[in-house]
């Protein structure tokens, strides 16, 4: 188990929150509906996200004190961050990548500690970036953030969950 503070340097080199999931047809189940077989994390290395479907947060970890380490601000709203890891490989002070959740509609600007490239599993999001361009993101859309970029990060449903791969240059 990470130590608070292997936590908070993981937390830096990570976005705004798996290992094996529950029974909802995440990977490590079968869901016969869409006619695909999940894999168990730990032995395969292979995740499955089902767009639209919610993880279960069960395991997650609540990182909401590390949103400063994350490179945000919180603007307006009271959310709660929460994340989980992908393994293998295990988080590292360069990579790291796993599903993040943000619970509570709130309104963040973050300057982006890290390259992260990531696609909406659930809710609405609106991403406005420095120029003012406003990008609305729904389940199955992804962007790519620069290290050093700022932007206006609003969660617009009670519910946020994101697959992400981060990347921090020294």
């Amino acid at each position: 188990m990470k130590s608070q503070k292997s936590i908070s340097r993981i937390a830096i080199s990570m976005a705004s929150a798996l290992i094996l999931y529950g029974s909802h047809g995440w990977a490590g189940t079968t869901d016969t509906t869409e006619g695909v077989q999940g894999s168990n994390t730990s032995n395969t290395g292979v995740m499955i996200y089902k767009m639209g479907r919610i993880v279960d947060d069960s395991d997650f970890v609540d990182v909401t004190s590390q949103i400063p380490a994350l490179g945000g601000t919180v603007l307006k709203g009271n959310p709660t961050i929460k994340m989980r890891f992908d393994a293998p490989p295990p988080p590292d002070d360069t990579t790291v990548h796993g599903v993040f959740e943000q619970i509570g509609q709130a309104r963040i600007r973050i300057v982006f500690p890290f390259d992260e490239h990531m696609q909406v599993i659930h809710g609405v999001l609106k991403i406005t970036d420095s120029a003012g361009t406003i990008t609305y993101l729904t389940p199955g859309d992804s962007y790519f953030i620069a290290q050093g970029s700022e932007v206006l990060w609003e969660t617009l449903t009670p519910l946020f969950q994101k697959s992400f791969h981060d990347y921090t240059h020294h």
